[in-house]
């Protein structure tokens, strides 16, 4: 007979054994079979069911149990790494502006550089332009002494001429 450590799976397949071996009644689909045999195995079977289907039902809860983990240990990788990318995203967006930033102030500074030279070079210019007005107006007039003082020279030169010539007669 059967012991009580057996599996349904194989009490089953002692049944369909039994059935299928059985003697056929002649023209039947019945067969002849040992009616305490299997009463015994449907008995062990009906025992069993139970401690299998709580064993089944502690299985799932396990299997349960560590999908529940699984997913909760994925939520937590995902707000994990959502985390990181935000992160990441800010830290990336951040740098970004800071080069924008120090762009802005390098082309900002080059403006400035450039409006400082043009201002420098329009000074220059107009320094440049004065000073030549200046050394012009002071040569024309420096001309103007000259040729009076030459003016003079030659009226003393000419008086000279004549008081000698005075003399001299």
């Amino acid at each position: 007979m059967n012991e009580q450590g057996e599996s349904l799976l194989e009490i089953l397949d002692e049944l369909v054994d039994i059935v299928a071996t059985a003697k056929s009644l002649p023209m039947s689909a019945s067969v002849m079979v040992n009616r305490s045999e299997l009463l015994d195995l449907l008995e062990t079977a009906r025992a069993i069911v139970p401690d299998q289907i709580i064993a089944a039902d502690s299985v799932m809860q396990d299997a349960n149990a560590v999908a529940e983990n699984a997913r909760q240990e994925a939520d937590q990788i995902r707000e994990r790494a959502h985390q990181d990318s935000e992160s990441i995203i800010a830290e990336a967006r951040e740098q970004a502006s800071r080069l924008v930033a120090q762009d802005q102030i390098t082309i900002a500074a080059k403006s400035q550089a450039t409006r400082v030279l043009d201002e420098a070079q329009s000074k220059a210019d107009a320094l440049k332009r004065g000073a030549d007005g200046y050394a012009a107006s002071t040569l024309d007039t420096l001309s103007d002494e000259l040729n009076s003082l030459l003016d003079q020279i030659e009226a003393g030169r000419a008086h000279l001429a004549i008081t000698t010539e005075e003399h001299d007669s």
